[in-house]
């Protein structure tokens, strides 16, 4: 048995022990969440004022134990800029530094089944869609909580009476996605040996073909990749080229488009949808029952503080411009008021499944796709996404900011009518004070996919 098979047996058996906590914990209510978060602030505090230098010093007029909540604002904010830059005094382990870790991610990115370092630590690399690097370092039991606070939520059906799966069977998860050690969904799904699951990887960066013939062979119960990659699967389920019928699909990593929703619930009307939204640096929503639009944060176990451009509060109800993460549970490399340029909106209700765990509005917008033209005229990337994806034989796409408009890189199958996706960009472009748009589009027989898996959909013009 080689070295990492042994510490994933492990850590699968130690995960399995804390579960049961994990589970509790959605049963708690509003002032139980709220006083296990601020104990949680507290030793957060206390531990990188204690073992990080770089928090050190920013902590230094601080005094963790009578510190609140409402009492974050003033302490200053970090981004991923500011974080990798001072890498090594952020970190609370002395015997991790960043030249260390550059050098176990690059055996990673050699090595699919190279997991741990030390023995004991989890890393991902993440550049979001930004293309801007970030290295996040978890614990043992950091992972554990990491892995399980996406875990925790079950498959229910819509209306709860049931879950989905059932529990005596052992489950088969087609994944396809970003077959590297580096990058989270891949790392969680290979650091757990549970004995109920079957899973199968399909590289995302693998001829469709061969996904095909995979997922057709090993007839999956849970379908699970980015939302554009199971998007581009029901259009070959349409086609009766790709023969499943999965139980459970479950969608992440990128927005979840209405019309990608509704091609998947016409290709598999029998299945329940999940979304989840999750970021490497420990912040995660999830769905409590199929079909919802509606996500619940793992706010036990993180603070979340909805900002404007100029990083004001705002209220519930409001999108934000970005966010700033607490994370309570990594004392490895503090993330305190972390800045993610992500528009959330979360909501002043209480879930119909009796959760007091605080809703978010499933998002629908990453500022990193969005266009800006000369004369600071702004285009939501929403604009060139829906005419794309209503086309059924418009398979994949690529959008390349120009001067005056944009390339558009296309995968077909079959006839699709440009001149009416044209008109229409052109139009709603011109609407919003482009002159003369114009728009070119490229056919392409594939998409070359980095090894994350993450293909980037819009990409503007450099600054």
């Amino acid at each position: 048995m080689n070295n990492t098979l042994e510490l994933a047996l492990k850590q699968t058996k130690d995960m399995e022990t804390q579960l049961p906590l994990h589970l509790q914990a959605l049963t708690w209510s509003k002032e139980k969440i709220k006083e296990i978060r601020q104990q949680r602030l507290k030793d957060l505090l206390a531990y990188a004022k204690k073992h990080s230098p770089w928090y050190k010093e920013q902590l230094a007029h601080i005094d963790p134990e009578n510190f609140t909540e409402e009492m974050l604002s003033d302490l200053p904010t970090i981004n991923k800029t500011i974080l990798m830059e001072n890498w090594d005094k952020v970190v609370t382990n002395p015997d991790l530094s960043l030249s260390l870790v550059e050098s176990h991610i690059d055996k990673m990115s050699h090595d699919n089944n190279l997991l741990f370092l030390l023995n004991r630590y989890r890393l991902m690399i993440t550049s979001g869609s930004s293309g801007h690097r970030g290295i996040f370092v978890y614990d043992w039991n950091e992972w554990n909580t990491y892995y399980l606070m996406f875990k925790r939520y079950r498959f229910y059906n819509n209306d709860r009476s049931a879950t989905l799966l059932n529990p005596m069977k052992k489950i088969v998860i087609g994944a396809i996605i970003g077959t590297n050690a580096i990058h989270s969904i891949y790392s969680l799904e290979k650091s757990y040996k549970t004995r109920n699951t079957n899973v199968f990887h399909f590289p995302i960066t693998a001829p469709m073909n061969e996904i095909i013939d995979g997922l057709n062979q090993t007839q999956p119960d849970v379908l699970l990749g980015s939302s554009s990659t199971i998007h581009k699967l029901s259009k070959e389920a349409e086609k009766n080229r790709l023969k499943i019928s999965p139980t459970v699909i479950s969608v992440y990593g990128e927005p979840f488009y209405p019309p990608m929703r509704q091609a998947i619930e016409k290709t598999w009307s029998n299945a329940g949808i999940f979304n989840t939204f999750g970021t490497s640096e420990g912040f995660s929503a999830s769905y409590c029952r199929a079909n919802s639009k509606e996500m619940h944060l793992n706010d036990d176990l993180c603070i979340i503080e909805p900002v404007d451009a100029t990083g004001n509060s705002i209220k519930k109800g409001i999108f934000s411009k970005k966010i700033y993460l607490t994370n309570l549970f990594n004392h490895t490399l503090p993330l305190i008021r972390y800045e993610i340029p992500d528009e959330l909106q979360l909501i002043e209700k209480t879930c119909i499944c009796g959760s007091h765990y605080q809703l978010m509005s499933e998002p629908q917008n990453r500022p990193e796709f969005d266009f800006t033209y000369t004369g600071d005229i702004f285009v939501n990337h929403v604009i060139f996404a829906y005419p794309l994806l209503s086309d059924k034989n418009i398979k994949e796409y690529q959008v390349i900011q120009t001067k005056n408009g944009a390339n558009i890189k296309i995968l077909t199958a079959g006839d699709v009518n440009l001149e009416k996706i044209r008109n229409t960009l052109v139009e709603k472009l011109t609407a919003l004070g482009l002159s003369e748009p114009i728009i070119h589009f490229v056919a392409v027989s594939e998409f070359n996919y980095p090894a994350s898996g993450k293909l980037r959909r819009f990409i503007p013009l450099p600054i």
